[in-house]
């Protein structure tokens, strides 16, 4: 339900006109400093004559040398975008004190007219060219998009619409952030951006959706000088579309929180601050998620209850309703109806204690001691003195440093601001460890005093009070130089990431970098395997096989963070290769980098079933232990060629669509499928997201390869049955693994070793229908044979339907003993797959394995880093640190997987399954654990701390 209502007051007792939310007053820590710059005299603040503030008093800057890169500073340091070609100059001015400055001269890059060259300050009159005006492409007067906020309390906070072709329409929220909704608020002069929710937070739109892949950087004068991947070319819903909050909207104020009449600060009366009045909160929509994120915002522990009290008629109601799912870091992410409650009973809830933070800190050392009267007492009506924020971000846990001292809210110099002054806010503010230090007001410049300055802390303070600083309010800053803090509570990463996107499979796509927390692309220019080979050993991903350019995987919609990358190959990472500085470079999204990696066998399977033979049928791809099928949209042979290719099936002959095999009735997994005919397998070319698509079963695609025309599906193997050239899989954990054996002469007998690979084994899963090789294991992997040994020098391409049609010396003949008996290890039709669960991250948890579709837990008896090895290489992780075991299970607990037993090599644990592998009771052991290394430029997830020891 939307509950943000336009055009509503704020509630006041009877009597009290109400005041709309347009003219609302911006916070005090919300407003900017006084402006020495500005435009003056046109309709929008974006256009105008040029004028400075000097000695208290504005004057104007002479035309005569003014030009596209004077006004170009000009708009940059406003955030009006870049300059319009020059406007006709003002009139000349005749009289004394109204031009401060002439013969300005600025290179075009700075950032404000104070950094170029000029004549001295004087009073003065301009002889010739009038007075220097500017025209910014964020104004009025541009030819750009109107835009507009709907469905909110006023013109400053709402849905984001945007006028095109006429009609309005809203923008999808996928890559929507801060610096989108900076523009939009400075755009419509509703001062900062306060938050960007997503989701339609402010309801559906009902018109189209006009704009997706939104990519700003904050600095652009419109939207429409950002990037996006077209006017209506989307893949969204009404569901998604974007919102924003501005400082103009009054919203600002739900910051503004205390629990009020209660036995302490976290517990009582729920009320916000407008107008320097405190008011409640009606009570008709609170519940405990509201009251969790109320708790959370207040710094105190977890929700406890959420209730509610009457009130007398004299009291402020200043929001009718909330609603949050209970994850948001504040009030301002929830759904909030305000300014004009009916009578209702006030919201109230009860927090736990904080687990830190005192309730009056000293002042910094070296400081001078706050003003008596301004610690503010326990019951929460104000901040308290020596209190810490983070301000600006995009979460509680990252912004701009602001501390309160004598009643106000003020920033911290970035001078000696380091890690360990971040890592003491982190734990002030209870988000975590510190990740990252910015400065250079990386989160927007503050507002009000500059309290902080020279702050030296060890890291292992509780508080910034404690830690050594000038006295309060000495510094020699201004806000451009604000302090920020970024924590690990925060979800963002300190450091570049890499990921591959576009393509199924995570081995292979479209290069993307993580940068000042956007995704961008990397350019082609220099692009070559080298650098290909660097990003598959980062991931994890085996042996580079191919690095395409020109979009192979699709344009990315994002910056262009790279180019003329220069790897030697051997690097550890891609941000160890010398390349052009962050941002600089002369591409376009057409010439966006790409790299296909060999692999670890975990992004699925492929099978094709219904068809006359092994070699031709629907096309089947194994995703999440389920079976599925592929849309025929863009099917064609290069698609067929990877699919038979991936089966050892021979060159494709026809690639079918219409369900020619059938319908089938599981999902659909993959839509748009496009190869270029080269791919390995199906999940390296560039197709939609799994599971993503706009199709049915009517559409399914197919595939026949070359295969000989007598081709039949062949029956379960029956050692009864003697049938030309038998072969089993003998004293494995299953059908689909163990000692290579075959019949002949009315004997079964096993197969040397010598020369045998991968290809050999590829070709005996095949022809027992068991899915792809993972394995050739020699030396009696699964025990000695006791019969003949009846094949030695196999030498299969790996393209053949049976054993039968490979190379060998004749029958009976070798060199051997069953020592060296061959073995294969194939995933099988329905292939067990691997996952961890309940560690603090993506590489460490409890080894999970899914069998006959239940997920079951792994047996601790006999586990070790040997078996932990394994595990952490099928997931994409990086060596195995530790093979935890969890306490003992109760007596008779049943379902954990017994006999496994790793050497440490395997790429899958299945490799691992003894004969008697299976589930079990597990006697007294418990569940087994992995502690992986996160993969090279990665952060988070396996923490050293995590687990106990394992076995062996």
């Amino acid at each position: 339900m939307h509950l943000a209502v336009p055009g509503v007051t704020w509630r006041t007792p009877p009597g009290t006109p109400g005041v709309t939310c347009g003219t609302c007053p911006v916070p005090d820590s919300l407003l900017p400093e006084p402006p020495h710059l500005r435009l003056a005299g046109g309709s929008h603040r974006c256009a105008g004559r040029v004028e400075l503030l000097h000695l208290g008093r504005w004057g104007g800057v002479c035309a005569h040398t003014w030009g596209p890169r004077e006004a170009q500073v000009v708009c940059r340091h406003l955030g009006c975008g870049s300059a319009l070609p020059a406007p006709p100059a003002a009139a000349p001015a005749a009289a004394a004190g109204q031009v401060w400055l002439e013969q300005v001269s600025c290179g075009g890059s700075e950032s404000d007219l104070s950094q170029c060259r000029a004549g001295p300050w004087r009073e003065r009159t301009c002889a010739e060219g009038g007075v220097a005006s500017v025209v910014c492409s964020g104004s009025a007067l541009s030819n750009h998009s109107q835009v507009r906020l709907s469905g909110g309390p006023g013109a400053c906070a709402g849905r984001l619409e945007v006028l095109h072709a006429g009609t309005w329409g809203s923008v999808c929220d996928d890559s929507w952030a801060f610096a989108a909704a900076a523009v939009v608020c400075r755009y419509l002069g509703c001062g900062q951006v306060i938050a960007a929710p997503p989701r339609a937070r402010f309801g559906p739109g009902q018109g189209p959706v006009w704009l997706d892949g939104l990519t700003c950087t904050g600095a652009e004068g419109a939207l429409d000088e950002c990037r996006h991947k077209g006017w209506g070319v989307h893949t969204c819903e009404h569901s998604e579309d974007a919102g924003v909050v501005c400082s103009g909207s009054g919203l600002a104020d739900l910051a503004h929180l205390r629990l009020a009449e209660g036995a302490s600060r976290c517990a009582g009366r729920v009320q916000v601050l407008h107008e320097g009045r405190w008011g409640g909160v009606c009570a008709h929509t609170w519940d405990l998620a509201a009251a969790q994120v109320s708790c959370r915002q207040l710094g105190c522990g977890p929700a406890l209850e959420a209730s509610k009290v009457s009130v007398g008629g004299e009291e402020f109601t200043w929001v009718e309703a909330v609603r949050c799912n209970g994850t948001e870091g504040n009030l301002l992410e929830c759904q909030v109806q305000v300014w004009g409650a009916p009578r209702c009973p006030h919201a109230t809830v009860t927090c736990a204690a904080p687990g830190e933070a005192p309730r009056a800190t000293p002042a910094p050392s070296g400081a001078t001691p706050a003003p008596s009267g301004v610690t503010l007492t326990p019951s929460g009506e104000q901040p308290e003195e020596g209190q810490v924020r983070l301000a600006g971000g995009p979460h509680r846990c990252a912004g701009r440093v602001e501390v309160f001292h004598a009643g106000r809210w003020g920033t911290v110099c970035d001078d000696s601001w380091d890690v360990a002054d971040a890592e003491v806010t982190c734990r002030q503010v209870r988000c975590g460890p510190a990740l990252w230090a910015p400065g250079a007001a990386r989160f927007g410049e503050g507002a009000g005093p500059i309290w902080l300055d020279g702050l030296r802390c060890g890291g292992s303070e509780e508080h910034l009070a404690q830690c050594p600083a000038r006295p309060w309010g000495e510094h020699t800053c201004n806000h451009v130089e604000d302090a920020s803090a970024i924590c690990s509570g925060s979800g963002l990463s300190a450091v570049p990431q890499v990921r591959l996107s576009g393509a199924p499979d995570r081995c292979a796509g479209r290069v993307e970098v993580l940068h000042e927390h956007l995704w961008g692309t990397v350019c082609d220019d220099t692009w070559d395997l080298r650098h290909a080979r660097v990003i598959c050993r980062q991931l994890g991903c085996g042996a580079a096989l191919e690095a395409p350019g020109a979009a192979r995987y699709g344009r990315g919609a994002g910056p262009i963070w790279l180019d003329e990358v220069t790897c030697a190959g051997d690097e550890r990472d891609l941000f160890q290769c010398p390349a052009r500085t962050w941002g600089q470079h002369n591409c376009h999204h057409g010439e966006d980098a790409g790299v296909v990696c060999a692999g670890n066998f975990s992004s699925g399977e492929l099978r094709l079933v219904a068809g006359p033979h092994l070699c031709a049928g629907r096309v089947e791809v194994l995703h999440e232990g389920q079976w599925g099928t592929v849309c025929d949209d863009g099917w064609d042979m290069n698609d067929a060629q990877v699919v038979c290719r991936q089966l050892g099936c021979g060159p494709a002959r026809a690639a079918l669509s219409r369900s020619h095999f059938g319908v089938a009735s599981g999902p659909i997994w993959l839509d748009e499928v496009t190869c270029a005919g080269s791919e390995r397998h199906l999940f390296q070319c560039p197709a939609r997201t799994w599971g993503q698509h706009n199709c049915n079963h009517g559409e399914d695609a197919g595939v026949v390869c070359a295969a000989p025309s007598s081709a039949a599906p062949l029956p379960p193997v029956q050692e009864e049955e003697e049938e030309p050239f038998q072969v089993r899989l003998a004293d494995g954990p299953s059908r689909c693994a163990g000692r290579v054996e075959v019949l002949h002469l009315g004997r079964w007998g096993t197969v040397c070793d010598d020369t045998w690979d991968l290809a050999d084994a590829r070709v005996t899963c095949r022809q027992l229908g068991c899915g792809t090789a993972l394995g050739a294991p020699g030396s009696a992997r699964f025990g000695p044979g006791t019969d003949p040994i009846w094949l030695d020098g196999t030498r299969c391409t790996g393209e053949e339907l049976t054993l039968a049609q490979c190379g060998h010396r004749p029958w009976g003949e070798h060199n051997c003993g069953h020592s060296e008996d061959a073995s294969v290890v194939c995933t099988g039709a329905d292939p067990p797959q691997v996952r961890l669960r309940g560690g603090p991250g993506p590489c460490a948890g409890q080894v999970q394995v899914l069998h006959n579709r239940t997920w079951h837990q792994v047996c601790g008896q006999r586990w070790g880093l040997p078996e932990a090895q394994v595990v952490c290489r099928q997931v994409g992780c990086g060596p195995a640190l530790s093979a935890p075991v969890g306490p003992h299970l109760p007596a008779g607990g049943a379902g954990l997987l017994q006999g496994l037993t790793c050497a440490g090599s395997e790429s899958q644990l299945l490799e691992c399954l003894r004969r008697d592998a299976g589930l079990g009771t597990c006697g007294a052991g418990g569940a087994a654990g992995v502690l992986c290394a996160m993969p090279t430029g990665e952060r988070g997830g396996a923490r050293r701390g995590w687990g106990g020891g394992g076995h062996r």
